[in-house]
């Protein structure tokens, strides 16, 4: 077994350390793992009682997603005290899981269960831990199902077309709504759709509805006027078939799944995204993103004037608080393969919309967990905005940098890797399987990085191969 020594000592002489928090309340927190350096056993918890944006990398097989999976169950830990976390503060989990890995959240490991289980369960028993319950919850977007394979009580997802932004349908489609025809057409449609309304080929009037469905659009399509004088019949006929592929969808059907279903105070829910096609997922990703970013939004304006302004009346009081209750609660969105979503390789509709949702989302409440095993092709703007980072093993020089860069505590003033010496980049390509480098800028009383060893999950961890 590899050895670890760092100097000075991370926290204090003795302990659990307890770090994520600018302010240290330690109200809410979840188990990370214990020290895996030489010295005292202590275990390291994430304070999450203030918001904020975790990145977790590590080249494949090294226990990135694992992790990700240790913060999963921490947040469905539930309410109060456990051996898991110790949460007060009632929040929500969402995990955009485009790998569909972590379903197996909600399956508990077994010493009577299926060979991988009991392989599982022994690793969680012999290090000291139990089963417990947690809330998890499994949703995939409505077109997608799969009830020959898919785990029961599986939820669908729907989303409105109006809530789609004209760069939406630009990814939907693959064009340039600003240049090409095809774009230009369904700019105009929606446009017409739902702001200005339209005269029809026969010249009766249709009045905007900002509510607006797929079938409202592929009307507009086939009798505005404007529209067909003003557009080759190819051109039409080519969106048109394609928004009627879409329209098809169940995803686009309905009202849309209400945010305060699929995020409940104490639970996360896992949104199951494997099936869909990249561009649809993008766009189910911003979608999502910016609707949760807008609705916490309000509610902490409407929170803030409950706590601050004296001029409320008993009646602005009551319709405030029942405002706020009736809110999506305080959240968290986990995704692992963060360079698939936000990358630096291509335009995305999910990169531009998760970069505004960690620039702006802790204003409001909500916190984001990243993982990936290429750092260095995750955008630059949204690793800029990692405050804790846990870092596994790394060997491409490029991502090494990349994680030594963004490192928020303050380095070792020495590192001994079985006895020799090291530089920080050299550590990281010798950490073991489950073993992680950890650092926060949110944690004054962290002296320095530590090493931790993951803790065994208590669900089934889906990220090996089958």
């Amino acid at each position: 077994m590899t050895t670890y020594a760092l100097d000075p000592e991370p926290a204090g002489a003795t302990g659990d350390i307890v770090a994520g928090d600018a302010a240290e309340r330690q109200r809410d927190r979840i188990l990370i793992g214990k020290l895996a350096e030489s010295g005292k056993a202590r275990r390291l918890w994430l304070d999450i009682s203030g918001e904020q944006v975790v990145a977790v990398l590590g080249k494949r097989g090294t226990g990135k997603s694992y992790t990700l999976g240790v913060l999963i169950e921490g947040l469905a830990a539930g309410q109060g005290a456990t051996q898991l976390a110790q949460l007060a503060t009632p929040r929500a989990g969402l995990v955009l899981d485009i790998m569909d890995i972590f379903w197996t959240s909600r399956v508990p490991l077994s010493s009577t269960g299926a060979p991988e289980v009991r392989r599982q369960h022994a690793l969680m028993n012999n290090a000291g831990y139990a089963a417990q319950p947690l809330s998890v919850d499994l949703w995939i977007p409505a077109g997608f199902e799969r009830p020959d394979i898919d785990p029961p009580a599986v939820t669908s997802l729907t989303i409105r077309p109006s809530d789609l932004e004209i760069d939406d349908w630009a990814g939907l489609f693959s064009v340039d709504i600003y240049s090409e025809p095809r774009g230009m057409l369904i700019a105009d449609a929606i446009n017409h759709v739902a702001t200005l309304g339209y005269t029809k080929t026969d010249g009766s009037a249709v009045n905007p509805d900002p509510e607006y469905s797929m079938g409202d659009l592929l009307a507009c399509i086939d009798a505005d006027a404007d529209l067909q004088a003003n557009f080759r019949p190819d051109t039409i006929r080519s969106v048109r078939q394609r928004m009627a592929s879409y329209a098809a969808l169940p995803l686009f059907s309905g009202e849309g799944t209400p945010l305060h279903e699929l995020l409940r105070p104490f639970r996360v829910s896992v949104l199951m995204l494997a099936r869909a096609p990249d561009a649809l997922k993008k766009v189910i990703v911003a979608v999502l993103a910016r609707r949760l970013l807008r609705e916490r939004r309000d509610a902490s304006f409407a929170q803030k004037r409950l706590d601050l302004d004296p001029t409320l009346s008993p009646t602005d009081t009551t319709q405030l608080q029942d405002f706020v209750r009736q809110s999506v609660p305080r959240s968290w969105v986990l995704m692992d393969e963060a360079h698939v979503l936000a990358g630096t390789d291509e335009e995305s509709v999910a990169r531009d919309a998760l970069i505004k949702f960690a620039k702006e989302g802790r204003n409001y409440g909500l916190s984001l967990a990243i993982a990936t095993q290429q750092p260095s092709a995750v955008d630059s703007r949204l690793m800029s905005q990692v405050e804790t980072l846990i870092v596994h093993q790394l060997t491409a020089p490029r991502d090494a940098s990349v994680a030594t860069q963004n490192i928020r505590s303050p380095l070792p003033t020495r590192i001994r890797v079985d006895g020799a010496e090291c530089e920080v980049e050299s550590l990281l390509r010798r950490l073991g399987q489950g073993v992680a480098t950890f650092s926060s800028g949110n944690a004054p009383s962290l002296a320095r990085v530590c090493i931790t060893a993951i803790r065994p999950r208590i669900t089934a961890h889906g990220g090996y191969e089958a």
